[in-house]
């Protein structure tokens, strides 16, 4: 962590003056605008979700303790907190129909098949073919279950995201976290673990990933979302 900003925590949390908390918040607005700018593809304005990140922002300067580990970490995790708990709110007041329900239970089995036939992701198309629906229609369907996984899996995308955004020597899993997550790394498949490992450890694009991998970048998160999903179950 900029041992700066840490200087300026404590003069804030001495004095309470606004003056060095604006300070603050120039010296992790970057940080801020990071985390907002990977929540753009849910509708919101990037600005009405930087807005959000200010809000964990300053939950986190109020709560922060040393002892709890490095500020820039404990603040990614109540900005990424604040937005995620917005999104949700936000899908909770949308009343999903029961046949576009069903259409993402038929969607989901049908991955699953390939998977277990094939080893391999269905394409839109193929998926568009089997459902009787446009292609169109089908990345709608991505994009909400997107939207409703994202309560679901947010604990775990917050632990990857500190995983990966966690590059810093004060940062240390115990060793016993190290060897679970190791070994449920392991058992995912080989596509499943090199999108993992290009996204959270090498911090690439999923648009990079697909490139890599030579597979749309559609594909590149419907491996990522699966992977994600059996990791928790793992874990």
């Amino acid at each position: 962590m900029i041992k700066p900003a840490l200087e300026l925590w404590l003069k804030y949390r001495e004095t309470g003056d606004k003056k060095v908390l604006e300070e603050l918040l120039e010296v992790f607005d970057d940080l801020i605008y990071y985390w907002a700018s990977k929540f753009t593809s849910y509708g919101e304005p990037l600005e009405d979700l930087v807005q959000i990140g200010y809000l964990g922002f300053l939950k986190a300067v109020e709560n922060y303790d040393p002892e709890k580990g490095d500020l820039s970490t404990y603040i990614s995790h109540y900005v990424l907190g604040e937005i995620r708990h917005h999104l949700r709110d936000k899908i909770d007041k949308i009343k999903i129909p029961r046949s576009v329900k069903g259409l993402i239970n038929k969607m989901d089995n049908f991955i699953k098949e390939v998977w277990e036939k094939e080893n391999r992701s269905p394409s839109c198309e193929e998926i568009a073919r089997h459902l009787n629906i446009t292609v169109e229609s089908v990345e709608e369907l991505f994009k909400i279950k997107e939207a409703m996984m994202t309560v679901s899996l947010e604990d775990l995308e917050i632990e990857m995201d500190r995983i990966r955004a966690e590059k810093l020597e004060s940062f240390k899993l115990p060793i016993e976290d190290k060897i679970a997550l190791e070994q449920a790394l392991a058992k995912l498949p080989d596509v499943q673990k090199k999108v993992i490992e290009y996204i959270f450890y090498q911090d690439l694009t999923q648009t990079e990933v697909a490139k890599i991998l030579k597979i749309s970048q559609a594909q590149v998160s419907r491996i990522l979302r699966s992977a994600l999903e059996k990791l928790k179950e793992m874990l």
